[in-house]
């Protein structure tokens, strides 16, 4: 049985098309949201879409996704678990793909293919599909190396090991991605499976995002569930990556945009260098809404 949990907050208005993009009677598909609005949405579609009896709500407490999704991991019948966000809407088939490497017993986890649904016609929505292309990139490198990647919290399949995330998680997918690789199961990836995002429209919601996801390693360090091989997320793996936003660009403006991203990228890690080891923030306190995002 494959079960889909998709959390959601605060997201009446995408988390109706997020449902349709998976909606299918051979799943068991569960949302947990915090707010009434994005709930009663979400039935109202899944009444439409004729996949009420499989579908299941949970009333989340707020108390931050990690606590969301260990509450949908207790309630989940599938062995396998797809994730998701109420902002991410997948491609007909996406979840048939992520499935696939499954027949294969030592694979522990699939990642699919986030896909930028912003126009490039802006410096923000550039950066979107540029960086979402690069970690496609990585991806199928790090397969063709046999090495490990962490999956995509946006499209991504996981067996079910009765996973228990720390309440104060920042980089769920990551954490999970190095369970897994923990207990000797390999990731997979599946570019097939695509999911279709929108990023950060604007710079303070880009570094709030970065700051979180990118930092959220540091936090896994701490927690001691990172083989010293499996770290990919250094400030020197992103020098690896050097060349890549000027090979991608097509134009003049396109290539200045993948200049500028540079110093971005380094204030970036400053940012999470100071967070983190100046001011040593607390993690659970670093989660915040992303409201370009939606």
């Amino acid at each position: 049985m494959i079960t889909v949990i998709i959390t959601s907050y605060k997201e009446p208005k995408t988390i109706g098309e997020a449902i349709k993009s998976i909606a299918s009677k051979d799943y068991e598909i569960i949302q947990i949201s915090p707010d009434s609005e994005t709930l009663n949405t979400g039935l109202e579609v899944a009444k439409k879409s004729g996949i009420q009896k499989n579908f299941k709500q949970i009333k989340d407490p707020c108390k931050g996704k990690p606590h969301a999704l260990n509450l949908a991991f207790k309630e989940a019948k599938g062995e396998i678990l797809v994730l998701t966000d109420g902002d991410v809407f997948f491609e007909k088939k996406a979840v048939e793909e992520l499935i696939k490497p499954f027949e294969n017993k030592n694979i522990g986890g699939v990642s699919g293919r986030p896909v930028s649904r912003d126009k490039e016609d802006t410096m923000m929505g550039y950066f979107g599909h540029l960086l979402s292309d690069a970690a496609h990139h990585k991806r199928v490198n790090a397969v063709k190396k046999d090495a490990f990647f962490p999956m995509s919290g946006y499209v991504m399949a996981i067996r079910n090991y009765n996973f228990k995330l720390p309440e104060d998680v920042l980089s769920d997918d990551a954490y999970i991605s190095h369970v897994i690789a923990n207990k000797n199961k390999k990731i997979a990836y599946t570019p097939k499976a695509r999911a279709f995002v929108k990023y950060p429209t604007n710079l303070d919601d880009y570094y709030k995002q970065k700051v979180r996801s990118l930092g959220g390693y540091l936090q896994l360090e701490e927690y001691g569930i990172i083989k010293k091989e499996k770290n990919t997320r250094k400030f020197r793996d992103e020098l690896a990556y050097f060349w890549f936003p000027f090979s991608y660009a097509s134009n003049i403006k396109e290539f200045f945009w993948s200049i500028l991203l540079f110093p971005i990228r380094m204030i970036t890690w400053i940012k999470i260098f100071f967070d983190r080891k100046i001011y040593k923030k607390d993690f659970k306190k670093s989660w915040t809404r992303i409201e370009s995002t939606k």
